[in-house]
């Protein structure tokens, strides 16, 4: 008897139950990441040659076109909360390299190194949002959730 009701206090305890603020964060996150995509393809000569200095010409304009629609689509997804932690993890790789790969060598490791900053205030809120869930506003809460009888 006891064992039903810890299953059943658990079962209330989701992502649903959230602060609003963590919504309104996850969507500012989402649409930042849209932007940051947008961004990656108006200024489609700086990231090609970002990305052509570690690899092959072929292979970096894949992948430039790859991040930039990632970031896009995974963007939206996470601002309306669909699929929310398939689209951080498919963020996650992109920001990966961005912290180890692309900071360090544009400007180094420092304080001042605004990109380094932000990027690693990015990837901290995708883990956030990896573990805590897509919150009450979201397509997941509304429609993906299955709904206690």
């Amino acid at each position: 008897m006891a064992f039903a009701q810890d299953i059943r206090h658990t079962r209330r305890i989701n992502s649903a139950n959230n602060p609003v603020w963590m919504d309104a964060l996850r969507i500012i996150l989402g649409l930042f990441l849209f932007l940051k995509g947008l961004l990656f393809l108006e200024h489609t000569t700086d990231v090609f040659y970002i990305f052509s200095s570690s690899q092959d010409v072929i292979s970096a304009g894949k992948a430039h076109l790859l991040t930039s629609m990632v970031h896009i689509v995974g963007g939206l997804m996470v601002a309306f909360g669909m699929l929310t932690r398939l689209a951080l993890l498919c963020q996650i790789p992109i920001l990966l390299g961005a912290l180890l790969i692309v900071n360090p060598q544009r400007s180094g490791i420092q304080l001042e190194n605004t990109e380094l900053i932000l990027s690693l205030t990015i990837t901290a809120l995708l883990l956030f949002f990896m573990i805590k869930g897509p919150g009450r506003y979201s397509i997941d809460n509304k429609v993906l959730r299955q709904r206690e009888q």
